[in-house]
């Protein structure tokens, strides 16, 4: 094929290249770059804002005590013994250690007091009670360990390492 057997376009019609170009697509209103912000305008906005005071402040230390109501009972420390309880009865020697006082806070009428408060209160009822279900298995004079149990409300008595006697109270 040669250059003059190559297809023209019809007289009447306009080549590619005079041919109308497609009009443009509008640019969008907000097209325009952020940098073309002027400092006056930024300087416009501020003033008509007013200050704001924080939602809240970051502090460090301590805070002080939250008011309470004059008749609030003052909560007990829970964490109030570090040392066993103990109480003598028939010769035995009771202990109760710091995990079965705080084990005695989940028995009923046992809010708002001590863990001292509990377990002498604990003592009261069933020290008792229990001296007396291991008088015939325990030498008197022996130190007995109370392990409590708040849910099924029992108390094993514990010599050395061994289980004396189970007590429900």
């Amino acid at each position: 094929m040669t250059n003059d057997d190559a297809p023209f376009p019809p007289e009447d019609e306009p080549s590619e290249l005079e041919k109308p170009a497609a009009p443009a697509a509008p640019e969008p209103p907000f097209a325009e770059p952020v940098a073309a912000l002027s400092a006056a305008d930024d300087e416009a906005d501020a003033e008509g804002l007013e200050e704001v005071e924080p939602a809240a402040t970051a502090m460090t230390g301590t805070l002080p005590e939250p008011p309470r109501a004059p008749s609030a009972p003052r909560r007990p420390d829970l964490a109030d013994r570090r040392d066993p309880l103990y109480r003598e009865c028939r010769g035995y020697r009771l202990r109760l250690d710091p995990p079965d006082l705080a084990r005695l806070r989940e028995l009923p009428g046992s809010r708002g007091k001590t863990d001292t408060e509990i377990g002498e209160s604990f003592f009261d009822g069933q020290a008792d009670r229990l001296a007396a279900s291991i008088v015939d298995d325990v030498p008197s004079g022996s130190e007995v360990r109370v392990v409590v149990d708040p849910y099924s409300r029992q108390a094993f008595l514990a010599l050395e390492n061994r289980i004396r006697g189970i007590l429900s109270f």
